[in-house]
C-alpha cells in the first residue's frame, strides 16, 4: 500500500512541475455561448386574499401585506415557557446594560473564600418575566467553594427590567463572567 501511494505521490509532483502541462493552450469553444442565469425564487402566495379596500383602509391592507412578505411575527401569541437568549429588548438592571451591571452586582455581594484560586467562573441564570433572578447554575466552575459562592451572590441580585419581544415580558437567559480574585475577606 506505501508503495503504491508512494509511486503515485511522485508522479503527481513530477506532472505538476512538467513543463508539458503549461505549453497546452486552452481548446475554443464550438458554438454559442451559455449564459447561465441565478435561479430567481419566488414569493410565496398568501393563502388568504388581502382585505378588500375601502377608502381610508388602503395603506392598512399594504400594511398588512408587507407584514406577511416579510414574515413578521407582530400580532401572534409568544410561546409561554420560552426562554430567550436575545430580544428585543434586552432586560435593564439599575437602568444600565444588565450584562455589565450585573457583573458589578455579583461581585458586591460576593464573599471569596480564603485561598481561593485566582480564575474566572462563568454563571448563567434567567430574568423572568416579572424581573427575578432564577436558575442561577455554574456553566463553568472554578471550585466548589467559590462556586457555590458565585451562585449565592447571583441570587442576591435585585430585580430587573424585564426584558420585551413584540411588546410582551419574556424570560431571557445570560451568562455572565466573574474574575476571581475580588477583595478577599478574612
Amino acid at each position: 500500500m506505501n508503495r503504491k501511494y508512494a509511486y503515485c505521490a511522485s508522479l503527481v509532483v513530477a506532472l505538476m512541475g512538467s513543463s508539458v502541462l503549461a505549453q497546452i493552450p486552452p481548446r475554443k469553444r464550438v458554438g454559442k455561448p451559455v449564459v447561465v442565469r441565478p435561479r430567481v425564487r419566488e414569493k410565496p402566495k398568501p393563502s388568504v386574499e388581502p382585505w378588500e379596500c375601502h377608502i381610508g383602509e388602503v395603506e392598512f391592507a399594504r400594511e398588512q401585506m408587507r407584514l406577511f412578505e416579510l414574515g413578521d411575527t407582530l400580532g401572534q401569541p409568544l410561546e409561554a415557557n420560552r426562554v430567550w437568549t436575545y430580544v428585543e429588548q434586552m432586560p435593564t438592571l439599575n437602568g444600565q446594560n444588565a450584562l455589565t451591571s450585573s457583573m458589578a452586582a455579583i461581585h458586591q455581594y460576593l464573599v471569596v473564600p480564603p485561598a481561593a484560586p485566582d480564575g474566572r467562573v462563568f454563571v448563567r441564570f434567567e430574568v423572568d418575566k416579572e424581573g427575578r433572578v432564577r436558575h442561577a447554575q455554574i456553566a463553568r466552575g472554578l471550585r466548589a467553594d467559590v462556586d457555590s459562592a458565585v451562585v449565592a451572590a447571583t441570587r442576591q441580585l435585585p430585580r430587573f427590567v424585564p426584558g420585551q419581544q413584540a411588546g410582551q415580558a419574556v424570560d431571557v437567559s445570560f451568562t455572565v463572567p466573574v474574575t476571581i480574585p475580588v477583595k478577599r475577606q478574612p
